[in-house]
């Protein structure tokens, strides 16, 4: 089975001031790396062997607060939504300014001038995760901190708006009842490579005893598109650092 992390990158002092980021190339406020490192604790005890962030530096310092010994793969397709004319503006103005555009944005009917629209988003946000998913058969599998078996674990960093189109892409929930992600939090999706059922009372999970590692690598790399979407499962989703660490 595969496992793909997938963690918003922490909170930058535009997200304080609800400030538009897009492609605005914006470094991580010291509240931030506090996230990041608390999110860590998370991802470190998933036993990720595969690292993948976007190519804006929030991420990349994300990233890097995680305490991971992994040089993670730099990815332009997993950069935020291009928000053209809108970068650097105040949430709240563009809202008051312009309600029913913003109101199309964040339905995903509208661009703003110069941004990019949402299929192209979600074009290439699925097209990035399928590569990714694809790629963990390069990586040995892992212990799983609450599975009775190994799986091939992948941590991705990226950002609010472009992981949940890609969840929405994959079928797996409705942004008409989602609540946005939160900085550094961590979403979890499992990927079986069987269509039977996996069971957590059962030795290694009711699977076939005679696991074969090479066979499954070469099972991965042939997957398609549309069958890492059909096979994707919504495990966890939204788990933020003040959650992970109350205190």
């Amino acid at each position: 089975m595969i496992r793909i992390l997938l963690v918003r990158h922490g909170e930058t002092d535009w997200n304080k001031t609800h400030r538009l980021q897009g492609h605005s190339d914006i470094s991580l406020a010291e509240s931030g790396r506090r996230q990041a490192r608390t999110t860590g604790a998370f991802v470190r005890a998933q036993n990720p062997a595969q690292g993948h962030v976007s190519s804006l530096v929030r991420t990349q310092q994300t990233f890097a607060e995680f305490g991971l010994e992994l040089q993670p793969q730099i990815w332009d397709e997993l950069r935020e939504q291009s928000l053209g004319e809108w970068e650097g503006a105040f949430a709240a103005e563009i809202r008051d300014a312009e309600p029913e555009n913003f109101e199309g944005w964040r339905a995903g009917s509208y661009t703003p001038a110069g941004g990019e629209a949402h299929a192209d988003l979600q074009a290439r946000m699925t097209r990035a995760f399928s590569d990714i998913v694809r790629s963990t058969a390069e990586i040995a599998p892992t212990a799983s901190v609450d599975l009775s078996f190994e799986v091939r674990t992948a941590v991705v960093v990226s950002h609010g708006a472009a992981l949940r189109v890609l969840f929405e892409g994959l079928g797996l929930l409705d942004r008409r009842q989602f609540i946005p992600l939160t900085p550094a939090a961590v979403t979890v999706l499992d990927i079986p490579l069987t269509s039977g059922s996996v069971s957590s009372s059962l030795p290694n999970a009711g699977l076939d005893e005679e696991h074969d590692d090479d066979a499954e690598a070469r099972a991965i790399r042939e997957l398609t598109d549309a069958q890492i979407a059909d096979h994707a499962r919504l495990r966890l989703i939204n788990l933020s650092p003040e959650l992970q660490n109350p205190g």
